[in-house]
C-alpha cells in the first residue's frame, strides 16, 4: 500500500538514440509485480515498445523518442479491486498503490502519482512521461500526471491511448463517461469550449480549431446525433479519413465535437486521427538547433529559432561537430574535444586531439591525429574503443549504422558495421559523401555526377549532374 511494499531495482534504456536533454522521454515503471516477476515486466516493456513504434505517427517519428524502463518490486502481485466499484475486492501491498475502481468505475486503474513522478524524475531526471504498467489481467487505464495501463488483453492499445491524454493533453472522444446502461448526466455537454485540441463545441469553418484540415466542400457540422439522449452509434456517412466535426465526445452525446468519425482517442485498435496525429508530431519531435562559429572563431552560438536572433553558448572553438547525438566542439588551442550540455557556457571534455570527428544519433567518432585510427566515444568520462585502422575521412548520418570512413590509400568507401574492425565495402573513391536517412550519396572524384548507394554490394545509380559539394539532412 506503501513505498514500503517495494523498492525500486534501477533504470534501463530500452529504445532511442535522441540526445537526452532533447529527446521526447517516456518512462515506464512497473507495479504489482514481485521481485519474481520483473522479467514479465521487461516482456510488458519490449511489447509497448513494439506497439508504439509500429502505430502512426510513431512509426515515422520513433527516432525522436526515448523509452527508458525503471524496475519495481512490490510485495504483492496485482492491483487493489473493490467490490463497490464491481470487483472482486482483492486487495494488494504494491509500491505505487495501484487500484481499479477510481470515481467507482471499475475500469479507472490509478495509482500513487506523486510517488510515481518522484521516482521518475530520481531514475531519467529529463523524462516527458511516466507510464505505470500494473501487473493484472483486469481491464483498465486512466491519463492524467500520469499513465496507467494493465496488462489485460490489448494491454499495448490501452496504453498508448493514455499516452495520448498524458503527453499530448488529448481528450476522450467518446460520447459517454461510465459508459453503462442507464447513465444519466451526459446528454448535453455544458457551454464552454474545451481546451483540448480535439474535442471543441464550435462548428464555423473560419474559427474551427482544426480548420487547416477541413475540406471546403466537407459539411460542418459532418455529422450531428438525431436523439442527445443516446449514443450515436451510426456508421459514419462520409468516406474514412474525412476530418470535420462529428457529434458526440468529451463524454457527451451532444454539443462536443471530434475531428473524424474513428479515433484512437474513441476506438482502441484504430488509427489517431488527423488532428491528433499532427499534435503527436509536433509535440513529440526533437527540437533541432542550428549553431555556428564566429569568422574569429572567440565564440560559438546557437540560432534562436526566429529573426535573426542568437544567443552565446561558449567561447573561443577550433571547429564543431553536430549530429543527432548533441553538439562537440574542439579547444583552439590543445585541439580537445568537448561536449555542449545543453546550456550556455556548460561544457564537457569528453576527448583529446583528433584530425577529425563526425556525430550519429547516439555517440561521437574521431580519427587520431595521424589518422591511424578510427575511435568510438563510450559515453561517459574520456573513455573511448578503437573500432578501426587508418582511414582518409569520416561521413556520419541516419542511414545504418550512422558512419563511414574512407581507405585513406585508394579513396575507398567502407560503411561501420557497428562491431570493432568490422566494416564492409560500399563504394569506391568519391571527391566528396554525405549520409542522409536512407541511404549515402556520393560526388564522383572529377565532381561532374551525383550518386546514390542502392544499399547492397557495390551498387550506386547516377542521381544527378555536375556539382561543387553534397549535403544530407532534414529539410
Amino acid at each position: 500500500m506503501t513505498t514500503s511494499d517495494g523498492s525500486v531495482q534501477g533504470r534501463t534504456q530500452i529504445h532511442g538514440r535522441a540526445p537526452r536533454n532533447r529527446a521526447f522521454t517516456v518512462v515506464l515503471l512497473g507495479d504489482g509485480f514481485t521481485s519474481t516477476q520483473q522479467t514479465d515486466f521487461n516482456t510488458a516493456c519490449t511489447n509497448f515498445v513494439t506497439a508504439l513504434t509500429t502505430t502512426p505517427p510513431y512509426d515515422k517519428i520513433g527516432r525522436s523518442v526515448n523509452i527508458w524502463r525503471v524496475n519495481v518490486t512490490s510485495t504483492d502481485s496485482g492491483a487493489d479491486d473493490p467490490v463497490g466499484a464491481g470487483g472482486t475486492g482483492a486487495t494488494a501491498r504494491t509500491y505505487f498503490d495501484s487500484t481499479f475502481g477510481a470515481n467507482n468505475i471499475r475500469r479507472l486503474l490509478v495509482c500513487d502519482s506523486s510517488t510515481v513522478l518522484q521516482t521518475a524524475a530520481a531514475q531519467v531526471p529529463e523524462f516527458t512521461v511516466a507510464i505505470v504498467v500494473v501487473n493484472s489481467t483486469i481491464y483498465g487505464g486512466s491519463g492524467g500526471s500520469i499513465g496507467t495501463y494493465s496488462l489485460a488483453p490489448g494491454a499495448t492499445e490501452i496504453a498508448i491511448h493514455e499516452l495520448g491524454h498524458t503527453a499530448y493533453g488529448l481528450a476522450d472522444e467518446y460520447a459517454c463517461y461510465a459508459c453503462t446502461s442507464g447513465e444519466t448526466g451526459h446528454d448535453v455537454h455544458p457551454t464552454g469550449e474545451p481546451t483540448e485540441p480535439n474535442v471543441t463545441q464550435n462548428t464555423r469553418r473560419d474559427t474551427l480549431k482544426w480548420g487547416w484540415a477541413v475540406d471546403p466542400g466537407t459539411a460542418l457540422p459532418t455529422m450531428s446525433n438525431p436523439n442527445c439522449a443516446t449514443v450515436d452509434d451510426r456508421p459514419s456517412t462520409v468516406p474514412a479519413g474525412t476530418v470535420g466535426c462529428f457529434e458526440g465526445a468529451h463524454y457527451y452525446h451532444c454539443a462536443a465535437f471530434r475531428p473524424e468519425h474513428g479515433c484512437k482517442m474513441r476506438t482502441l485498435g484504430v488509427p489517431f486521427c488527423q488532428v491528433c496525429s499532427q499534435v503527436i508530431r509536433a509535440r513529440t519531435k526533437v527540437a533541432k538547433n542550428i549553431c555556428a562559429l564566429t569568422p574569429s572563431r572567440n565564440a560559438v552560438y546557437r540560432y534562436d529559432g526566429s529573426g535573426t536572433s542568437w544567443t552565446k553558448i561558449g567561447g573561443p572553438a577550433g571547429n564543431l561537430y553536430a549530429g543527432g547525438w548533441g553538439l562537440v566542439a574542439t579547444n583552439p588551442s590543445s585541439g580537445d574535444l568537448y561536449r555542449y550540455l545543453g546550456t550556455p557556457d556548460s561544457w564537457q571534455l569528453i576527448g583529446s586531439a583528433g584530425a577529425q570527428f563526425a556525430i550519429t544519433n547516439d555517440t561521437v567518432y574521431g580519427l587520431t591525429p595521424s589518422k591511424n585510427a578510427v575511435y568510438r566515444y563510450d559515453g561517459s568520462g574520456t573513455s573511448w574503443t578503437k573500432i578501426g585502422g587508418p582511414a582518409g575521412n569520416l561521413y556520419a548520418g541516419d542511414w545504418g549504422r550512422g558512419l563511414l570512413a574512407t581507405n585513406p590509400s585508394s579513396g575507398d568507401l567502407y560503411t561501420y558495421l557497428g562491431r570493432p574492425d568490422s566494416w564492409r565495402l560500399t563504394g569506391s573513391a568519391g571527391a566528396q559523401f554525405a549520409v542522409a536517412s536512407d541511404t549515402v550519396y556520393g560526388l564522383t572524384p572529377s565532381r561532374n555526377a551525383v550518386y546514390r548507394y542502392e544499399g547492397s554490394g557495390l551498387a550506386w545509380t547516377k542521381v544527378g549532374d555536375a556539382a561543387h559539394s553534397v549535403v544530407a539532412g532534414d529539410i
